[in-house]
């Protein structure tokens, strides 16, 4: 039997192409294992390789990865959800005035919009992970037996601050995934607490970060410079050039 040297061809470069798809796809998942995902809190997110969502969890002083499964190619639709918190206190068994929404990512892949959630107020409040697809349906990712990994912030800042808030609200305030990296930014316990840290993504350990002293000079004035070292760094865009500012402050 003649056998098409294209076809013999065709078959092994798409051969080829699913091992790279298929060993990505457990570089991007290595070292997860499936469990509960202990958060204790859930604040920024942001999204890594094959559907892989990055969960600030401020209060736990770590950063989850969650294998969402959602790595189906979708196409981008414009979404509205009228009355979103009472939709999602209804479906979580609360009141609208207990639900906090703290961050919202998009699944490049998939185009389904993700939702960091508090379900209470306080310390006593559960995190929740919520979707929306593009029809605007909203799901939970469910985090009793999820693929999971974490790592844990070695210098996280304890007690509270000046307003009598729990400093630990602030130990993440932003998260981008940048070449194969986690960048995460807020504050630490050191000297000079805005914190800068960049981990490298499958996690192993997360090192101390850099601290940063944030320089506000008012030019065409009598009034001196003033240093901002505690103030929690807010990156507007995380790229492989960091471009950071810090909350407004009032001289």
């Amino acid at each position: 039997m003649q056998i098409n040297k294209l076809s013999v061809a065709s078959f092994r470069l798409a051969g080829v192409f699913c091992l790279t798809a298929a060993l990505a796809f457990s570089a991007a998942t290595s070292g997860m294992k499936a469990g509960k995902a202990q958060l204790k809190s859930a604040g920024a997110l942001a999204f890594g390789p094959d559907g892989v969502l990055f969960v600030g969890d401020s209060m736990g002083a770590s950063i989850f990865a969650l294998d969402t499964g959602d790595s189906k190619p979708g196409t981008a639709a414009k979404i509205e959800v009228k009355g979103i918190n009472e939709k999602i206190a209804a479906m979580l068994g609360t009141a609208p005035d207990q639900i906090l929404i703290n961050d919202i990512a998009v699944n490049p892949v998939s185009k389904k919009v993700y939702l960091s959630v508090s379900r209470g107020r306080g310390p006593e409040a559960i995190p929740v992970i919520l979707r929306v697809d593009t029809a605007g349906k909203i799901s939970e990712l469910s985090l009793e037996n999820v693929a999971h990994s974490s790592v844990s912030l070695p210098d996280a800042p304890e007690g509270k601050d000046a307003r009598g808030q729990n400093k630990r609200l602030e130990s993440i305030t932003e998260i981008a995934y940048v070449d194969g990296r986690v960048i995460v930014a807020g504050l630490s316990n050191e000297e000079f607490s805005s914190n800068l840290r960049s981990i490298p993504f499958p996690f192993k350990e997360a090192a101390k970060g850099a601290s940063i002293e944030s320089t506000m000079v008012r030019t065409g004035g009598l009034r001196p410079t003033r240093r901002f070292a505690r103030s929690p760094l807010t990156p507007s865009t995380i790229s492989p050039t960091f471009w950071l500012r810090t909350p407004a402050h009032r001289w």
